[in-house]
């Protein structure tokens, strides 16, 4: 994970509220040309009573994380990491809630409620129409119309002891069961950008080109190409059960105390979930932490990880290795030749390495083009930028606050 140790410990926040004798939940956006939050106008002005936020974690490499600090002196005593993906647990909660709560009281070592993890009410998201130059509400909608999820009573993926309080599985929109097996399944095709082996294609135009996943993660084209290659090798694959992404290698060896000692890797590593001899011996973890040695006076963040400072799980992420587990057989017949969807356009200039995707008859865009100026999404903003959105002015009821 070439990019991660970039990212920085923030959470994406949508806000939601409750109206009295109105059981739903309502999010409130912002403007996009002003920053200010938009008050929901329903029935008139009702009274506010109750509300929420959704919290995201923009780590999208199908790895995230969650620093635990100590609640007195502030001190890092752990960094959780999970790979888990949120199709599970949402299995468990809706057939044992029982034991989806004590699961999350035992990771994360809290009393956490029942009724945290499930919706209190449906949750509805707002049309947006320009007016006159200014946004304005004009309806609400479920956020996936048709869709059980986001009801009342239904697991809430992005709870708070998943988010903001910890990290129990995934929770990045795109990190899902769902993009993990749909990545695997379309690139076992033949592109026409690479219709055999003997075709060069770096694994950024073969992604553009079959359309699977993100340019500017390091997972997806390098899982797609990995696939690809098998396929075009003359195999049928397959992913194994059970069905999955894994953590695969965790390499500490560039922990250092705060004195600069390296310290053994059973003292500071703690495997919560899975395991890396599963019963056919394959690496299948799941979570695990990291943590100063029994009995160490010090927090993480007075140590290092190759030369960077722990005060984020970046480093670390950077040296763990998230691996997907297949079966192949030898295939019969040939694949049929599939048109590129788009191609990969890289910025001159820019560091990291960063795609655009566009269509294949058409010319990249030049290095000053707007679009350029979006982040990759495994990158967090600069300084400036989170300063100037932290202050922005928020009107909520008729004030600004």
């Amino acid at each position: 994970m070439g990019r991660a140790h970039r990212s920085a410990e923030i959470l994406n926040r949508y806000s939601y509220i409750r109206f009295r004798n109105d059981g739903r939940f309502y999010q409130v956006p912002a403007d996009p040309t002003s920053g200010l939050m938009l008050y929901p106008e329903i029935g008139g002005a009702p009274s506010f009573q109750d509300g929420f936020s959704f919290a995201e974690r923009p780590q999208d490499e199908y790895l995230e994380w969650h620093i635990v600090r100590d609640a007195v002196t502030n001190r890092i005593i752990r960094i959780d990491f999970t790979a888990e993906a949120p199709e599970y647990w949402e299995t468990l909660a809706e057939n044992d809630s029982d034991l989806a709560q004590n699961l999350y009281s035992e990771l994360l070592g809290a009393d956490v409620p029942k009724e945290d993890l499930f919706f209190r009410g449906d949750v509805l998201c707002p049309e947006l129409v320009q007016i006159n130059g200014q946004f304005r509400i004009i309806d609400y909608t479920p956020l996936f119309p048709g869709d059980p999820d986001y009801k009342a009573g239904q697991y809430n993926r992005l709870n708070k002891w998943n988010t903001e309080l910890g990290a129990v599985h995934l929770s990045q929109t795109n990190n899902t069961l769902f993009a993990e097996i749909n990545l695997a399944a379309r690139a076992t095709q033949r592109f026409a950008i690479r219709p055999d082996l003997s075709a060069n294609v770096d694994r950024f135009s073969l992604t553009a080109c079959g359309g699977y996943g993100s340019l500017n993660r390091n997972s997806d084209p390098t899982i797609g190409q990995s696939v690809n290659t098998l396929a075009l090798s003359g195999f049928r694959a397959m992913v194994s059960n059970p069905i999955g992404l894994y953590i695969g290698e965790i390499d500490v060896s560039g922990f250092r105390d705060p004195v600069g000692n390296p310290v053994p890797r059973e003292d500071i590593l703690t495997i919560h979930r899975g395991s890396f001899d599963d019963e056919d011996g394959l690496a299948r973890v799941l979570r695990f932490s990291v943590h100063p040695p029994a009995g160490a006076s010090y927090g993480l963040e007075t140590c290092t990880f190759d030369g960077f400072s722990l005060t984020t799980g970046g480093p670390i992420a950077r040296q763990t290795t998230v691996v997907i587990h297949g079966i192949a057989m030898p295939a019969s017949g040939g694949h049929p030749l599939i048109d590129c969807g788009s191609k990969a356009c890289a910025h001159a200039t820019k560091t990291p390495q960063y795609f655009l995707a566009t269509a294949p008859n058409r010319d990249c865009p030049d290095d000053n083009d707007p679009r350029w100026e979006e982040a990759p999404v495994t990158l967090a903003p600069e300084l400036p930028q989170l300063l100037a959105i932290g202050g922005a002015p928020r009107r909520f009821g008729g004030r600004i606050v």
